[in-house]
């Protein structure tokens, strides 16, 4: 009777095993997907922004006081933004990638390396979304175009439809 309860007892513990490494693996993953947002998207981004508000204000013709308060509040509320976005892509990052994969951009993003990489790229992107801008606007006008070329549309005045005569 005693061999079969620590057999039964053994397999117990043997079926709670995987269960058990898995919760390890998926907390590991969730403390390596803070540790990753953090360092691509954490202190490195708040000064780049901080950085980019002022020289964005400094260009305003509004009085000091108010580029200040721009600067400050604009920073916070950004910031505010951020955080709340991280807590919400920190089980996404932790799904999509491995502890390995994530051990890995910890180890590379918390490097000199890593932070000069991390501040550049909110730069690029800076970069990206101005270059991107007239090509965006361009492809939906000609969509809108080609839309109501197709389908009736309501002409922007005058209430009358935008689609042409067959």
């Amino acid at each position: 009777m005693r061999v079969l309860m620590l057999l039964a007892f053994g397999l117990c513990l043997t079926a709670a095993g995987p269960a058990a490494a898995q919760d390890d693996e998926a907390a590991r993953r969730l403390v390596l997907a803070e540790q990753y947002l953090e360092l691509t998207q954490g202190a490195s981004l708040r000064k780049t922004l901080e950085g980019y508000f002022e020289e964005a204000f400094a260009k305003s013709e509004a009085p000091a006081e108010q580029r200040d308060w721009l600067t400050e509040n604009m920073s916070a509320a950004f910031d505010a933004a951020m955080q709340a976005t991280f807590a919400d892509l920190t089980d996404d990052v932790a799904e999509i990638f491995t502890v390995q994969e994530l051990e890995a951009l910890v180890a590379f993003f918390d490097t000199p390396m890593g932070h000069s990489i991390t501040g550049k790229s909110f730069e690029l992107g800076v970069r990206l979304q101005a270059a991107m801008a007239p090509h965006l606007i361009a492809a939906f006008t000609q969509l809108g175009e080609k839309y109501c070329a197709r389908f009736e549309c309501p002409a922007a005045e005058g209430g009358q439809t935008g689609k042409p005569a067959d």
